[in-house]
């Protein structure tokens, strides 16, 4: 067993503490491939990742190893790797006809798998992946996890189940029927081959007949049916949902998570503080003419003490405003109130609860799910924008800090990066060239075709 320490780094460790001039030590497991037996047809075994954080805390708390790698993290803040609470990892180009699976389960796991490298490349080590059929998340996870492939942790919440011709009927990644016996017997079919939550589509758009408020297209009964049969099987549900009626209607019901949220009224936003109901708004993939009133509810919703975490319903590396998705959430959150610090928990020990993720903190004995960022994003969320390091499972994805520049992490050829989000499209052929940006900051800017 080797150790990596991570020295000279103020730590935010996600529980509320920040340690100045902080160490981090990585306990790294070594898979031993023993010999079949004479006679015995061979078979590999796939090493698995065990390495977990031996200790955190501060510098002079921790006697370093002669043998160990140290890295020198001085002028970053190191805190616990991003959670999205709400992703989607096969969003395809804007253009794309996505109205059936246009392009086929296989290829479309392909697709799922870039936007999780992508991920990972942008700070993000969880990801609760939503609306994705056919078993491409279950898929992808345990490729992941058997580390078959290297990248961040699924948790899988499958399709999303919907009324017929409802809200979003127009794209891949629901499963849609009507009645409760119906969208039961799909649930069941899914829960049972191994997901880790469930999503319901509540609500559709707001309709002049209802006086502007958003159509409550899933029946009240629908709602009680499908989250009792969740419950049962011990799956968290988050409804997709906005205006009162639904948002009553979903809280009745004992949904865990409210998910969107763009029109809450300050009394159902109390009853969801009071009974723990979180809410995780994705304002960065609000529709323009939305946006003002959801800022709104949300910035509410801070006020009455609702648990909320940073999701993006997007591609968490989806290039926004100079920046990619889940970092501006992030700076969304503190623009509606929170503080820095707040915002922060909001993708890691808050983000950890809501959607049941073992990472999110910063202990010893916990996973090695962290990053670095260059400046104190407790103070400047901004800082936010320029990741140093990511570690997932105690290996570093990539370093640029202490005068390393380590990309040990790479799915791509020699001077192609990691990164696009949808601003490539992978539906109409492959991008015949990029220009190889010189920095991890500034490469979401600089894709182009030549």
């Amino acid at each position: 067993m080797s150790v990596t320490v991570y020295k000279n780094a103020r730590i935010f460790t996600g529980s509320g503490d920040i340690l100045e001039n902080g160490l981090l030590a990585v306990s790294h497991a070594h898979t031993q491939f023993v010999a079949p037996e004479r006679g015995k047809t061979p078979v590999k075994v796939a090493a698995s990742l065990k390495d977990k954080l031996e200790y955190v805390g501060a510098a002079e708390g921790y006697a370093i190893p002669e043998d160990a790698e140290a890295v020198d993290l001085a002028g970053c803040t190191v805190l616990p790797g991003l959670i999205d609470c709400a992703a989607r990892l096969d969003t395809l180009h804007p253009e794309a006809d996505d109205y059936v699976d246009n392009i086929g389960t296989a290829y479309r796991t392909f697709v799922s798998y870039r936007a999780a490298a992508e991920a990972l490349n942008c700070a993000v080590t969880t990801v609760r992946a939503m609306g994705m059929p056919n078993n491409i998340d279950i898929g992808l996870k345990n490729a992941i996890d058997k580390t078959m492939f290297f990248g961040p942790s699924i948790l899988t919440c499958g399709p999303i189940y919907a009324v017929t011709g409802g809200c979003g009927h127009e794209k891949y990644g629901l499963v849609m029927a009507s009645g409760s016996d119906e969208l039961r017997r799909a649930m069941r079919i899914h829960v049972a081959r191994g997901l880790d939550g469930v999503v319901l589509q509540v609500s559709g758009k707001p309709l002049d007949s209802l006086n502007g408020e958003y159509h409550q297209e899933m029946s009240t009964k629908e709602i009680h049916d499908l989250i009792k049969h969740a419950h049962g099987a011990e799956k968290k549900v988050m409804t997709a949902a906005s205006g009162d009626p639904s948002i009553s209607a979903c809280i009745d019901a004992g949904a865990d998570t409210i998910l969107e949220g763009r029109r809450i009224g300050k009394e159902n936003l109390t009853v969801m503080a009071q009974k723990g109901i979180s809410y995780v708004p994705c304002m960065v993939n609000t529709p323009e003419e939305f946006s003002i009133e959801h800022k709104a509810v949300v910035a509410e919703a801070i006020k009455a003490g609702v648990a909320i975490g940073v999701g993006t319903e997007t591609l968490p590396s989806q290039p926004v405003d100079g920046t990619v998705a889940v970092v501006k959430e992030l700076e969304l959150l503190v623009e509606c109130g929170m503080t820095p610090v707040q915002a922060l928990n909001a993708a890691t020990s808050g983000a950890a609860k809501i959607a049941g993720s073992k990472a999110g903190v910063l202990a010893a004995g916990k996973p090695a799910d962290f990053i670095a960022v260059e400046g104190a994003p407790d103070k400047d969320i901004s800082a936010m924008r320029s990741i140093a390091m990511v570690v997932k499972s105690g290996r570093r994805a990539f370093l640029r800090a202490g005068g390393k520049n380590e990309n040990a992490f790479r799915i791509m050829l020699p001077g192609y990066e990691v990164a696009g989000g949808a601003t490539i499209d992978w539906t109409r052929g492959a991008v015949q060239g990029v220009i190889a940006p010189e920095s991890y900051n500034d490469k979401w800017n600089l894709y182009k075709e030549i």
